[in-house]
């Protein structure tokens, strides 16, 4: 029979290597793998063998909000595996990897004609590239198209809050947080019909 303190120790280490996991997630260095793990853990609701909730699990295990984690796991659905490579090799946010994601192919980043694998040793050409092709598409972006550049801004804002929305309906809510769920729904509706009334003055 294993011993009580040596089932301990493991669990210590189990919890360090998620502790470290959470650093790197923390200064950007996750990796698709970490998040696809995270994806697991919260879908599959593996989290319950330890914890009774995802947020339990998020601020005991992890050290991270449930908040967070979910972006986490968001931004890696949506846009995929290589965001987090890149971001392994340079500081690169979610709203520029969309301006620059078309450069990115299964080989690594395409740049001057030539394309940059993603690997540790490419690092310093990867930053340059990287802060060229940020450089090149603020200057290619028209101003004119400021308006239609937050159009497209609030209706994303507006879909993904409206999927949220969704997401905490479906879920077994007790009274006082379906009730600020109502509030908030029922404030959103009221700013939007002062925008409209005012948009059609």
């Amino acid at each position: 029979m294993v011993q009580k303190s040596t089932i301990d120790d493991a669990f210590d280490i189990g919890t360090w290597v998620g502790r470290r996991q959470a650093f790197a997630l923390i200064a950007g260095r996750c990796s698709a793998a970490d998040a696809e793990i995270l994806f697991e853990i919260r879908e599959k609701k593996l989290f319950r063998t330890i914890e009774q909730t995802w947020e339990d699990f998020c601020a005991r295990r992890l050290g991270m909000t449930r908040s967070y984690v979910d972006r986490v796991i968001r931004q890696f659905q949506q846009l995929g595996p290589n965001l987090y490579k890149l971001s392994c090799f340079t500081r690169i946010k979610p709203a520029e990897y969309n301006l620059i994601g078309g450069a990115l192919t299964g080989e690594g980043l395409a740049y001057g004609g030539e394309v940059i694998a993603l690997e540790p040793e490419n690092a310093p050409q990867l930053a340059e590239a990287v802060e060229a092709l940020r450089r090149d598409s603020v200057q290619e972006a028209d101003p004119g198209d400021l308006a239609e550049q937050s159009l497209d801004k609030a209706d994303r804002a507006m879909k993904s809050a409206i999927a949220e929305l969704h997401r905490l309906q479906a879920m077994t809510l007790d009274d006082a947080r379906r009730l600020k769920l109502l509030i908030v729904v029922e404030s959103c509706r009221d700013q939007l019909d002062l925008i409209r009334l005012s948009t059609c003055a």
